[in-house]
């Protein structure tokens, strides 16, 4: 059903593509109305009219009509695959999130009377914000910044030619995209959308409980923050995962408010079976996103390890297999898929325990309609939507096979795991275990709790004798 809809929305933004937008300039994602003329300003007022893939194609049949008519170039992507990408934030850059059509109005007073036109054209449109931007009015799709034009206009810091502005004075300068950089200073804002609503805002839990915010990750759908929780004394360091309404919506319409509360609920029910997820401090509301705050972890992703120099013993090698399959078979039995198992998000710690991160995409398995996330590499060709658990276990021997190779990525070819486990003196049970976890057929894929089971006593076989298993209850055995 989603993916009739997806295609009969990507068939639609083809055929209106076609229509405004004819110069397609080869092996770029952009698309224009008209080829640059002699009379275009290098620079001035660019305004950025954002879209989700969903309401892309309606806001286009609305505003596209009018820039045609006023003769005014505009551009817009060459795909709603290309519209996902940008606002990600993660393909093209931060900044780029949000703008779907970029328009060049030729005067300061046609950037104005354009900007109120086309917020009138996509009035209650849902769209992302646009980064470093400023927004005509709160809750506008509409968003304005002084920018460079022509492409040529660039000026060397470093070894890279950047974008550039002319001041009034001929110098030029960096055009900027971060914050507080969309009018420069020797610019008057010409829009009245920077006035603020009346009344003074009210305080969040983001001014009141947590100060030092450090930005560890940043893209469309949501930031990830350290920061210190005041409440606690003394101050504690923790993690906030910030999910922006109508931030990279999908197919199905769900953004990364979406995500971040889903992942709220995971991890308030999981928590129960299992001590190796980030444990819940505090979930709240502001600014129109939904904000999670877990507690911080101090540790070293599976990722990194794996592709260090660092020696991993064969014993590290089977402790590190047990805990990712006693958290994958955990977090089926509290009834959950997870979805995005792969050794960057799991974080070893101390003694070589890990634990587990990042649950965006987690869904229950008996919900109607399940979180079709995953990461290249760890997702299997056949899915089977009726056992979904099943992907979690070709997941987690893909874990497996990229621990004992070595890997930046899960190796293609899985005979460099007997290869690989051979000289390193490992068990010949991991390697078939490995590629019946992958196994094409879904069924026939063993479950995570049988993997623990026969890791548990792989390393009971192992020189160390004070090596102790954790029991594993009769309620856990799937």
């Amino acid at each position: 059903m989603r993916i009739d809809v997806s295609n009969s929305l990507r068939r639609e933004w083809r055929a209106l593509r076609n229509r405004f937008l004819p110069i397609r300039p080869k092996g770029s994602p952009w698309c224009f109305s008209r080829a640059g003329a002699r009379g275009d300003p290098p620079q001035g007022w660019k305004l950025h009219v954002a879209a989700t893939v969903l309401s892309a194609s309606a806001a286009f049949q609305r505003i596209a009509p009018y820039l045609r008519r006023r003769k005014v170039l505009f551009k817009a992507p060459r795909s709603l695959d290309q519209l996902a990408k940008l606002n990600a934030g993660i393909h093209y850059g931060f900044s780029q999130v949000g703008k779907f059509v970029t328009v060049y109005p030729p005067s300061c007073e046609e950037a104005v009377a354009l900007a109120h036109a086309l917020d009138g054209l996509t009035r209650n449109q849902p769209a992302p914000g646009v980064p470093y931007d400023e927004v005509l009015r709160p809750g506008s799709c509409v968003h304005y910044r002084y920018g460079q034009f022509d492409s040529r206009l660039r000026i060397r810091v470093g070894k890279k030619l950047v974008p550039a502005l002319l001041r009034p004075d001929g110098k030029r300068v960096r055009d900027r995209r971060e914050p507080h950089s969309a009018v420069p200073p020797w610019m008057a804002d010409p829009f009245c959308g920077r006035a603020q609503p009346k009344g003074r805002a009210a305080l969040t839990p983001l001014e009141t409980r947590y100060e030092g915010y450090e930005a560890l990750v940043q893209r469309g759908r949501g930031g990830v923050y350290r920061a210190l929780d005041t409440s606690s004394t003394p101050s504690r360091a923790c993690i906030l995962k910030e999910g922006r309404r109508h931030g990279e919506t999908d197919w199905h319409g769900r953004d990364g408010f979406d995500r971040i509360q889903n992942e709220a609920r995971f991890l308030k029910t999981a928590s129960r079976v299992t001590r190796d997820l980030p444990r819940v401090l505090a979930t709240f509301r502001a600014n129109g996103s939904f904000y999670l705050v877990t507690e911080f972890i101090r540790g070293r992703s599976l990722q990194s390890v794996i592709a260090g120099r660092e020696r991993i013993s064969r014993r590290r090698t089977l402790e590190y297999c047990l805990n990712m399959s006693r958290i994958v078979a955990d977090i089926h039995s509290a009834g959950w898929a997870w979805a995005d198992c792969k050794p960057a998000n799991f974080l070893s710690v101390k003694n070589n325990r890990l634990r587990a991160l990042d649950f965006e995409g987690a869904f229950r398995i008996d919900a109607s309609l399940p979180y079709d996330l995953g990461t290249s590499g760890y997702v299997p060709r056949k899915r089977d939507k009726a056992n979904p658990q099943s992907d979690d276990r070709y997941a987690l021997g893909a874990c497996f096979a990229q621990l004992v190779t070595r890997k930046v990525h899960p190796p293609k070819r899985l005979t460099s795991i007997k290869r690989r486990g051979k000289w390193l003196r490992l068990p010949a049970k991991l390697a078939e275990l490995t590629q019946e976890l992958m196994d094409p057929d879904p069924n026939l894929r063993p479950t995570a709790r049988t993997v623990e089971q026969l890791l548990v006593k792989m390393l009971l076989s192992e020189p160390r004798a004070k090596w102790r298993p954790r029991r594993v209850s009769t309620a856990q055995q799937h």
